[in-house]
């Protein structure tokens, strides 16, 4: 018997309780786990699959690929509780061009036991309180040559920006979780099935009227059906999102992240037919218990160009509707977030950095800045701020500011409606995007969406 994913209407049904069933396959998002015996099954909240183990793999496979185009060992890669570090079992790919790039480790590909393709007589041992990433690669014969829909290359890494396609998780328990669980995070070892659907507080949830520019909610929740793989530490993991699974850059993350929580804010009974806000409520607090397992596993999100934005803010919304006490002191924690280290407040030392021979900013924005004494005292962003300061740079247009400032200013949006800004704690934050709404706000690529910008505009939130 073979198990193939469900549509969200028919999970939703996690609040009547279902007989388990036995399964040798499991399908997801184009990837197929076979096991070497039927296994009891079902599925948490969110459409993830859990199973009852311990049980052995004997084969991942795709019916993804394009005619022509066959996975290699150490493609279509899988890893067994992966941690946060640099390193990823998901794709050779990402290996042999650099020893510095290289982010892929044999070691890690849970698809390769013992350096061999999994079969009956290499299986994989999944033990119980575990969980199973597997991946489906975009596969190339050269950067000319390749299957429909993969991403351009990377000129650094030399492989598709992302290089992976699809990915699922596969939760393994010692029994059956209670109905509406959510699915415990794919980090780590701790796989202590914490929350439910039932647990939700959804009077923390603003009610406001919809604007014009509101998103439907149906095709907005579809960006957050899948999980989000974002493990792997520092720029090289976005080369491992999934890109039918979530955005490649933290622009976009963010992006998504900041209308979707925004859009939970406004009153469903005043949208098109009143849809049911649980649909993307749901999935917007499973992302925000994967970041948090990230998290607490040692992952972080630095501050770097455009890439680690958005994560913060769903570890607090989640633990707000979950009423958690770790994640709502999520602004306490020592793991590092994008935004609150490129926001600061300008001091002597800022303007001293500037002037001395270790200021080196970038100039492809224009002739670089320094910062004087009358500017002491006010809200600025910095590329790196808090390990890079000799990066600073008074110039609006310095490169990538204006892909952070659109980021901030939605994020300050939601944390002021939802009442987030003390567990944020970090005031230059909200102070930089006060300041940006006083300046300019580019239009375009980088800048809110129009669904952010009306939502100001109506519901102008106080500092």
């Amino acid at each position: 018997m073979t198990r193939k994913s469900l549509p969200f209407f028919l999970l939703l049904a996690s609040l009547v309780p279902l007989e388990l069933s036995g399964a040798t396959s499991i399908t997801q998002y184009g990837i197929t786990w076979t096991f070497d015996k039927d296994v009891p099954s079902g599925t948490f909240c969110n459409g993830d699959y859990w199973i009852i183990g311990p049980v052995n793999v004997i084969g991942i496979s795709t019916d993804l690929h394009a005619p022509g185009f066959e996975p290699k060992p150490g493609e279509d890669g899988s890893m067994l509780n992966p941690g946060t570090g640099e390193k990823q079992g998901y794709d050779r790919r990402l290996a042999a061009h650099s020893k510095r790039l290289c982010s892929y480790d044999e070691a890690l590909n849970a698809a390769l036991p013992g350096g061999e393709p999994l079969s009956k007589e290499n299986p994989l041992l999944l033990p119980v309180n575990s969980s199973l990433v597997s991946m489906v690669s975009w596969l190339y014969h050269s950067p000319e040559e390749t299957e429909p829909g993969t991403p351009r290359f990377n000129g650094i890494t030399k492989a598709p920006r992302s290089a992976t396609r699809s990915g699922a998780v596969l939760t393994v328990l010692p029994s059956a979780p209670p109905e509406g669980s959510f699915r415990p995070p794919y980090v780590g070892m701790d796989k202590a099935v914490k929350f439910r659907v039932a647990d939700l507080d959804r009077s923390k949830l603003g009610n406001l009227p919809p604007v014009n520019k509101t998103p439907n909610p149906r095709e907005l929740a579809r960006n957050f059906q899948r999980p989000w793989i974002d493990h792997v530490n520092e720029w090289l993991g976005a080369d491992i999102h999934p890109t039918e699974n979530m955005p490649n850059y933290g622009r976009e993350i963010a992006r998504q992240i900041n209308d979707a929580i925004l859009l939970l804010n406004v009153d469903f009974t005043q949208l098109p037919n009143a849809p049911d806000k649980d649909e993307l409520l749901i999935r917007i607090v499973q992302l925000g218990i994967d970041l948090t397992g990230i998290a607490d596993n040692g992952g972080y999100w630095p501050a770097n160009g455009g890439h680690h934005g958005g994560r913060k803010l769903p570890i607090l919304f989640a633990g707000t509707l979950l009423n958690d006490e770790h994640m709502k002191n999520a602004g306490k924690w020592e793991t590092r977030f994008h935004e609150d280290e490129q926001t600061f407040i300008i001091s002597q030392a800022e303007v001293e950095m500037t002037h001395s021979a270790k200021w080196k900013p970038d100039s492809r924005g224009g002739e670089p800045e320094p910062y004087t004494e009358a500017e002491i005292g006010m809200a600025e962003w910095g590329i790196g701020h808090a390990k890079n300061p000799q990066a600073d740079n008074r110039l609006w247009t310095t490169p990538y500011r204006s892909i952070n400032n659109a980021n901030i200013v939605s994020v300050v949006l939601n944390a002021r409606i939802m009442g987030l800004e003390e567990a944020w704690n970090h005031p230059p934050l909200f102070a930089y995007a006060d300041r940006i709404l006083k300046e300019d706000l580019n239009d375009g690529t980088n800048s809110p969406s129009p669904f952010v910008m009306a939502m100001w505009k109506e519901h102008p939130p106080q500092p």
